[in-house]
């Protein structure tokens, strides 16, 4: 893909129906001391879990997934030296998971990676994603609150969810997968249908909520209160599509497709993910979100378990995770997802943003609700970038079980400057991951 494959005129572009449209950090921005690089979040999941043969074992670093050794002096295993160029800009943690789900069925992991919500006897119990929780703060300046994505698309269904994104709620936020059509979305022209349909909705919103209003004037307490929740959910999507009706006026970045894959499916999986993590850096490089997530596939896949096809190997993605003893062809697998995340890491760092990367201001977490054989315990993952919001790399950062995964999006959403003293069942903060 070009590297300025796109063209902006930025005096031209920054006023349009009353929208401030931040620009991403161009060359010929370098001496304009109000464009400074913005902060992005990156949220990523794979299903399953990781092969993990004991520490003793021969084949440990050849097949296992977390790093032998503890701080900066670490042997890395070889599913994961496709990241290691970037070895000061990456951190392995290990030990961390959501406390309330580590008696969970392994299944469930997407629904509560980024909430850390105690969903283990009842759905009602979730909570918004620490993606939505920055988004909804800080995700007002561009055209995109936010961006959705997953190999599976929708929601799916409860405890096997194919999105990783909910809403203050606790309500799944549906993932796009097509490509074709995300890059439309983005990038592609406003077609006139769009627009009737956003009118159309803003006129059956006004009219849902004079009558909503007028009936909860006669309503009882009880029933008051599950009305203005209704009620609130109305005015949510009111406020979405105002903000949508006002970006559709607004110029959008002009973009290259000549060299993306936009016609790639999940039948061809090394092209399908290469595709979608690069319309992630897209959209971060030309600010279009700040704040993504991508599920690379559902663990109620369908046609996404058959991802190992990539790597030449004819089991389900399922089936190779419960493998007790040969750990070989997961730990292929692994390393073929682990290299998809690799290169979109490498990408953010290739594009540059003033004296820095795009990766330096974009802080990267990647893993997965499950470690060995679906134990919903000791979560592999992987943070990267961030060094101009605070983060710090270039160690294997390993924590005991009483430290819950929640800790560190308390200190995710304060390095963000969005003040956050809770977050789930957080009990202090992460300062380990800062500089």
């Amino acid at each position: 893909m070009k590297q300025k494959s796109w063209h902006l005129n930025r005096r031209t572009a920054l006023k349009s129906a009353s929208v401030c449209l931040a620009l991403p950090w161009l060359e010929c921005m370098a001496a304009d001391a109000a464009a400074k690089p913005k902060q992005r979040f990156f949220g990523g999941y794979f299903a399953y879990g990781v092969p993990m043969p004991a520490d003793n074992a021969p084949n440990r670093l050849e097949h296992g997934w977390f790093p032998l050794g503890e701080g900066r002096d670490y042997a890395v295993p070889e599913m994961h030296h496709s990241i290691m160029p970037l070895k000061d800009k990456v951190t392995f943690l290990s030990g961390l998971s959501h406390p309330a789900m580590r008696r969970t069925s392994a299944h469930k992991g997407a629904d509560y990676f980024l909430t850390g919500a105690d969903i283990l006897k009842t759905y009602d119990k979730q909570t918004i994603s620490i993606d939505q929780h920055l988004a909804q703060r800080l995700g007002q300046d561009t055209r995109f609150q936010s961006l959705v994505l997953s190999s599976f698309g929708g929601v799916n269904r409860p405890y096997r969810s194919s999105t990783l994104s909910f809403d203050r709620s606790g309500r799944p936020i549906a993932a796009q997968n097509k490509p074709a059509e995300i890059f439309r979305r983005m990038f592609g022209k406003v077609t006139q249908a769009e627009k009737d349909a956003l009118a159309s909705r803003g006129s059956i919103i006004d009219e849902v909520l004079g009558e909503a209003q007028d009936l909860n004037r006669r309503l009882g307490a009880a029933d008051r209160a599950k009305m203005d929740e209704y009620l609130n959910s109305v005015r949510e999507v009111e406020r979405m599509t105002q903000r949508n009706q006002a970006w559709q006026s607004t110029p959008k970045p002009k973009v290259d497709a000549e060299e993306l894959d936009l016609l790639a499916s999940t039948t061809s999986p090394r092209e399908y993910l290469t595709v979608m993590y690069e319309l992630l850096a897209l959209a971060f490089q030309t600010d279009t979100t700040r704040f993504a997530t991508f599920q690379t596939a559902c663990e109620e896949a369908g046609i996404t378990d058959r991802f190992p096809t990539a790597v030449g190997l004819n089991h389900s993605s399922h089936k190779l995770s419960h493998e007790k003893k040969n750990y070989a062809d997961v730990a292929k697998y692994i390393g073929f997802l682990n290299e998809m995340h690799a290169n979109f890491i490498k990408k953010l760092d290739s594009i540059q943003e003033g004296d820095s990367t795009l990766l330096d201001n974009s802080l990267c977490f990647y893993g997965c609700a499950t470690s060995k054989t679906h134990q919903a315990t000791n979560y592999p993952i992987i943070l990267s970038g961030g060094k101009n919001i605070g983060f710090s790399h270039g160690s294997h950062l390993h924590f005991s079980d009483e430290i819950p995964l929640s800790n560190l999006f308390v200190t995710i959403a304060n390095q963000f400057a969005v003040p956050t003293e809770r977050f789930s069942d957080s009990t202090s903060d992460l300062r380990q991951v800062l500089g």
